[in-house]
Order: C-alpha cells, then structure tokens, then sequence
C-alpha cells in the first residue's frame, strides 16, 4: 500500500504545478521568484494538494475548480517550512541549503511572507463562487491561526524537563493536524459536501499526530533530507521518544538527556545524538512511538465508516501510509 500511495502521489502531483507557476512565475523579482521555487523544486511529495485533488474527485466534484485551492495548500505548506527552518535554526531542508541560508536571514523572511499572500491570492482568483472563497479563506485562517499556536507551544515545550504526553499530543495536534486536514476540507467544500466536514475534521485530528510521530521517527533514523539524522535532539525538541523515555529512565539519564536536548545546537556532538538513541532503544521508545502512531492511524480510520465509499477508501489508504511512510 505504501508503494501504490507513492505512486499516486508522483503521478497526480504534478498536476498543481502550472497552478503554481501561475500564482508565482519562475522568472521575476531577484531573490523572490526563483527563491520559491528554489525551495518548491528541492522536492516534497505534494501529500496536501493531493489530498485536495483526490478528495473532491471521490465526492464527484469538479477537479478543475479544485486546483488553484490544492495549489494554495502546497504553498501553505512550504511557507511553513520557510519559516519553520529559521525559528528551529535549521540549516539543511530536503539535502540542500535551507532558504534563509541560500538568501540570507531578512530575505528568508519575506519569502515565506510572500508565499503565505499567494495562499489567499490563488483562493481569491479561483473560479469558485464567492461564498465558497470566504469559506475556504476561513477555513486556511483558522488552520494558520491553529499552527502558529501549534509551533508557540513546540518552542516553549523546549524547556520543559518534564514534559507530558498530553502536552506533546495537543501540540502536534495544533502544528500538524489542522494544516493536513485542510485540504481534505477544502476538497469537500469545493465538490459541495460541506456536511462532511466534521467529519473530515475528525479523521485529520487522528491521523496529523501519527503523522508527526512518523515523522519524528524519520528524523531520528533517516534525517528527512536535513543533513543528518537526530537533528530534532540538536534543535532540544520534545518529541514522543522524549517524553516517553523521561517517563521510564533512571534520574542521571533523565539529567543527561535534557542536558543534550539543551545544548546549543552546534555544539551537540554525534556522540550525544548516538547516546540519545541508544537510550531510547533501551527503554522502548522508538517502538513505543510506533505503536501510537499505528493506533492513532487505526481510530482515523474509523471516523471514515460513515463517509461516502471513495472517500472512506481514499483516506483509509492515506492513514496507513501516513503512519507507515519510510521517507
């Protein structure tokens, strides 16, 4: 299944980019224009405006009209990550120079301003009616507001010594589940299911977390394209293994961990990343992490039972890749 959805993700991804290439032509302003599409064309597998696509086009709605929303998504996204990339201090996105590395700090910035404009600008000049733009527009300003509250609580986590679960689980439940679920919800809006919804709302609020937890496992073990494994531990963050491993190790690992977790970024060695892992292996972190995330995947998928058939098998094969990806 994780291959098919792979397949399905290359395949129908390049769909939205001449809506990209519309919104934000590749050639323009110097340090603006082909900055994006540094960042765009450094990869990314387009999960969210796939989503969109595949959504409206299960409910019979008209994929055309869907588009320029599914589009706005992908630019949601990586503007997200612009930005994300300078407050974490990340310099490696996706095995190339981050893009406030390339351009520099100020202009970093006002790149991922600029695409955030594009987001509503691609929604405003759709070809959607006019209550269906101020719904999609509401729907993208709570998701930002839900994420900028996701990513306040991630930071302020850092220093916490004594995190807890339920913490952790509000946390990437604002970061990371409203901005994955809303292409589905825009895809419904778009096809004229708005009474799914909810519903939609509800599957995205399981499968966002096993999402996130996948990919705090990747980071550990594969570096998702940062230039490094365990770049996480540099940046002190508190994920699901942290918090688990707090809850389970002796009171000098527990001292020892937060001291890594707390040092400055470039001065945490390979050595502490390895001991780190190592202490996670030892008190069954890792495998608890998937374990929740398996779990989490399962109830997504039972919020689906009610759904129309297409979509219910659309999205039960989307949380099971999603817990499961290997990249």
């Amino acid at each position: 299944m994780i291959e098919e959805v792979e397949r399905i993700l290359k395949e129908r991804g390049k769909q939205i980019e001449s809506e990209l290439e519309k919104a934000v032509p590749r050639k323009g302003i110097a340090n603006l224009n082909e900055a994006v599409w540094y960042h765009l064309d450094s990869g990314g597998k387009r999960i969210r405006p796939v989503l969109a696509i595949l959504t409206c086009e299960a409910l019979k709605g008209d994929v055309s009209k869907v588009m320029p929303f599914a589009a706005a998504c992908e630019l949601l996204h990586n503007w997200l990550l612009v930005h994300d990339d300078i407050e974490d201090g990340d310099r490696v996105r996706r095995d190339k120079p981050a893009v406030w590395v390339r351009y520099g700090m100020a202009q970093g910035i006002n790149i991922g301003d600029f695409m955030s404009e594009k987001v509503y600008e691609l929604v405003l000049n759709s070809g959607v009616d006019v209550n269906t733009k101020l719904e999609l527009i509401s729907e993208i300003v709570e998701t930002c507001v839900r994420t900028a509250e996701g990513q306040a609580m991630d930071m302020n986590l850092r220093g916490e010594r004594k995190p807890e679960e339920k913490d952790y689980m509000k946390m990437i439940e604002l970061k990371t589940a409203w901005y994955l679920t809303l292409p589905m919800v825009g895809g419904a809006i778009v096809a004229g299911r708005r009474d799914l919804s909810g519903k939609i709302k509800e599957f995205g609020m399981k499968i966002g977390p096993a999402f996130q937890i996948a990919d705090d496992l990747l980071d550990l073990t594969k570096g998702k394209g940062r230039g490094e494994a365990g770049s996480d531990i540099k940046e002190g963050k508190r994920s699901i293994m942290v918090v688990h491993c707090a809850s389970q190790c002796s009171e000098s690992e527990r001292k020892r961990l937060f001291g890594i977790l707390g040092t400055a970024r470039g001065r945490t060695r390979r050595e502490d990343i390895e001991y780190v892992r190592r202490l996670f292996e030892k008190y069954g972190s890792l495998d608890y992490a998937m374990r929740r995330a398996r779990s989490l995947a399962a109830e997504s998928k039972k919020t689906t039972s009610s759904m129309p058939a297409g979509l219910r098998a659309v999205l039960d094969d989307f949380a099971d890749y999603l817990a499961e990806r290997k990249t």
